[in-house]
């Protein structure tokens, strides 16, 4: 991935605006065209990308964009799917809102335009972290124009914590120390049957990485190129989320569906889950707040981001950059983050006051960022999550062992990863 850092982002950035020879965009204001906009989300990101076309127009006014979304309901995997039937089938988008799981899946079939040139014609990208753009970035070129993004933090209910008497969650907590909290949060009836639980164990490939990176382990190696499920940090990881269930009961075995609804009713204490959810917080007016997940060999936590790329078959490559540059405005930005989607990527749109009003601790997104690293995201990204959620779930709901439930994902990724390293000719 091209190092890009933040020093030569700003100081390429600088001296190509300072020379007359530079536009912002270089699509003509008369230009008539349609464009397809595919991207992802729920209300908050709709509206503000319906708002940012509307900008958009206001200097393109002979340009249709068709907008349309996708709430990733069944996760990355399918979008992919999805996306590659559409190329596929000669009907691909002009502009594709996408997230980091997919990027390699992309970027490996040359599906997308290299936006190296573009990003550096643009100053006003200083002000987005420059990790963003080291992680859109494959074999040196960058793809993606990141846009908002989400670490995975621990969501709770203030009411419930309040209620049992518990503190709440103070930064640099443990593992153990989760585990206790869980426990008293988690209610039973008088026949035994629990009314309330004290955490939801995740369903999810995004969610659950933080129990594997505050351990100091992943299930891939670093550089995504290789299982590691047979580190035992892996299983001892599974055995604390094991534990959790089947031992003190304290989470349901995780389903086909999420939690989200039972931790808006009350039902639910504590959920791992990004900024994201507060556009439905907000509407529950739920009492929440945000902590750090806990820590047992670091607080690192996981991150994953959206960002803008523009599609090989447009037959409007700088109409698609103009409208990627209003999609990534700070405007457009402020009003994703201050709606509930995610975190801005620019720096200056996670430091207005609508974005720090809620959840209270709202300045602990930003403060994590440092201590944060990607969801596992190679080229075959379809096939590892897949392969990771069916064992991982199979392990937790007891039908079969961790010890045998890791080798056989370890067997299977392996697999994997060999036919991508022969089907990219290695």
């Amino acid at each position: 991935m091209l190092k890009l850092t933040r020093r030569m982002l700003l100081l390429s950035t600088a001296a190509l605006a300072a020379s007359s020879g530079v536009r912002m965009a270089f699509a003509q204001s008369n230009e008539t065209a349609d464009l397809k906009l595919q991207s992802f989300g729920g209300d908050a990101q709709l509206a503000a990308i319906n708002n940012a076309v509307k900008r958009f127009n206001a200097k393109y006014p002979n340009v249709k964009v068709d907008v349309q979304m996708d709430a990733i309901a069944s996760g990355w995997g399918d979008y992919v799917t999805k996306v590659l039937a559409q190329f596929n089938a000669g009907a691909a988008a002009d502009v594709y809102g996408t997230a980091i799981e997919t990027f390699q899946a992309f970027a490996s079939r040359d599906m997308f335009l290299p936006l190296n040139d573009y990003v550096k014609a643009n100053p006003g990208f200083s002000d987005f972290a420059p990790s963003l753009f080291q992680q859109s970035s494959y074999k040196n070129n960058i793809y993606y124009v990141p846009i908002t993004w989400n670490n995975i933090m621990i969501n709770y209910n203030r009411d419930l914590f309040d209620k049992a008497g518990v503190p709440y969650p103070k930064q640099g907590w443990t593992w153990d120390e989760f585990r206790d909290v869980a426990k008293k949060l988690t209610i039973k009836d008088s026949s035994g049957t629990v009314t309330q639980f004290g955490y939801e164990v995740p369903n999810q490939n995004f969610f659950v990485q933080p129990w594997f990176f505050s351990n100091g382990t992943g299930v891939l190696n670093d550089d995504w190129t290789a299982s590691n499920m047979l580190d035992p940090k892996v299983s001892e990881s599974l055995q604390f989320l094991h534990d959790l269930i089947h031992v003190d009961g304290v989470s349901p075995i995780p389903g086909k569906d999420t939690m989200d609804n039972q931790y808006f009713a009350g039902q639910v204490a504590m959920i791992s889950r990004g900024h994201w959810i507060l556009e439905n917080a907000k509407k529950a007016k739920l009492n929440m707040d945000v902590a750090i997940p806990p820590a047992k060999a670091s607080d690192t936590t996981v991150i994953g981001f959206g960002g803008y790329a523009v599609s090989k078959a447009s037959k409007y490559p700088e109409l698609a950059k103009a409208l990627i540059t209003e999609l990534t405005s700070a405007e457009t930005q402020k009003e994703e983050g201050e709606g509930g989607g995610g975190v801005p990527g620019r720096k200056s749109a996670a430091e207005t006051p609508g974005f720090l009003a809620f959840p209270p601790s709202a300045a602990l997104y930003y403060q994590t960022l440092a201590h944060t690293k990607a969801v596992p995201s190679p080229a075959n990204f379809q096939e590892v999550e897949k392969i990771f959620i069916r064992y991982y779930t199979a392990m937790m709901a007891d039908e079969v062992s961790i010890a045998e439930g890791v080798k056989q994902a370890d067997t299977e990724l392996t697999a994997s990863f060999a036919r991508l390293k022969q089907q990219q000719g290695g």
